[in-house]
């Protein structure tokens, strides 16, 4: 009995042996065919299990390689972090902001090009000078710039006296701006101009009565009857045009003229002229006077005989102030010729011969005469 089960135990161990032995070269053969695997692709089929053929690629295998039933669904792996279903909007919203940039960088240029363009022809214009008159446009026609240059002249002159107002010691003086554009350049210089005389170059005609203003600045910036000849100074004057237009001759200016009447004491009254002047000292003057009541008639009479009158009118009809007028001649309508040396507003219309007179403090038909003193009647 010993002696058998020593034999089956033996027996035993080699079946135990050969078991393992099976079992190690199972295994070696596993990983053979494991390693084998893993060097095909892992859609080959394998050779040896023909009856088991793969419908899919995508099946799980089992170390063995048999197939598990579970099938493998392919994903890509996302490193930013996102759902892959995202990726086609924001890819599109990438577009549109390039594009929206791109159009506003675009927008800008243009924007840029255009205020560079109308700057540059802003400057262009403004560099651009009319030779006429620079003070009007560049592209104004010369009829408009000589329409509008006197104007512009006026209106700068009395800036001028506006921002001088207190050098004027008498306010007629920038009343006579205010009413007489001619007279607005002559009111902004008084101030700072030559108070003496200047000469006289005119030429005269006689039997035409030059129009000739108190204003004027070869004589207006004296001084005369207590103030600026280019306000007080219309007597002088008057009798100054009345002798040009009789003798022909200029010798006589109201500067001239002015200094005799203040020598003789007569550079006085309302109206800057006495009338006792062409009573007594008219014939220095080379003139002769002859006085007459106003009226139209007298008026009209005189000047059919050829004599002009020298008329004193009265402070609010034809200006606000007293002054001496010359009545010339007669129109075609029976209306007269007045040559006014304060306006030529006045001057520049005839009036009727009965306005004149009724405007009429006193007047005098005057006439040309030797320089021997004759005194002028009245009646």
């Amino acid at each position: 009995m010993p002696n058998n089960n020593q034999g089956r135990r033996h027996e035993s161990h080699h079946e135990i042996a050969r078991s393992g032995d099976q079992a190690r070269q199972r295994s070696s053969r596993g990983r053979s065919r494991s390693r084998n695997r893993q060097s095909r692709p892992i859609n080959a089929r394998n050779p040896r299990s023909p009856r088991h053929p793969y419908s899919s690629n995508h099946n799980f295998r089992t170390i063995s390689g048999h197939d598990t039933g579970y099938t493998l669904h392919q994903r890509n792996i996302n490193f930013n972090g996102r759902r892959e279903g995202r990726r086609g909007p924001d890819r599109r919203m990438l577009f549109f902001l390039i594009a929206a940039l791109l159009v506003l960088v675009l927008l800008v240029l243009a924007i840029s090009s255009c205020v560079r363009g109308c700057s540059s022809s802003t400057t262009d214009s403004e560099d651009e000078v009319n030779s006429q008159d620079s003070r009007v446009a560049a592209g104004a026609s010369s009829g408009i710039t000589t329409a509008l240059t006197p104007a512009l002249n006026v209106a700068d002159n009395l800036n001028k006296i506006a921002q001088n107002a207190d050098k004027y010691s008498d306010t007629r003086m920038i009343e006579l701006a205010v009413s007489e554009p001619d007279a607005v350049e002559f009111v902004a210089n008084y101030p700072d101009a030559d108070k003496s005389a200047q000469t006289f170059t005119d030429s005269v005609t006689k039997g035409s009565y030059p129009a000739l203003y108190d204003w004027d600045s070869r004589w207006g910036n004296i001084d005369y009857a207590d103030g600026a000849f280019g306000i007080t100074g219309s007597g002088p004057t008057v009798l100054s045009m009345a002798y040009m237009g009789l003798t022909g001759s200029s010798d006589k200016t109201p500067a001239t003229i002015a200094d005799i009447a203040t020598s003789a004491g007569y550079a006085n009254g309302d109206a800057g002229l006495s009338s006792d002047f062409f009573d007594n000292t008219l014939a220095q003057v080379g003139l002769a006077g002859h006085k007459y009541t106003p009226s139209g008639d007298n008026i009209s009479l005189v000047l059919e005989d050829g004599a002009p009158l020298a008329v004193l009118v009265k402070a609010n009809t034809l200006t606000s102030y007293a002054h001496w007028v010359l009545v010339s001649g007669t129109a075609d309508d029976g209306s007269v010729y007045v040559n006014d040396p304060t306006s030529a507003t006045v001057s520049s219309h005839t009036w009727a011969a009965s306005t004149i007179s009724s405007d009429a403090d006193t007047m005098y038909a005057l006439s040309a005469t030797d320089n021997s003193g004759d005194a002028g009647s009245s009646e």
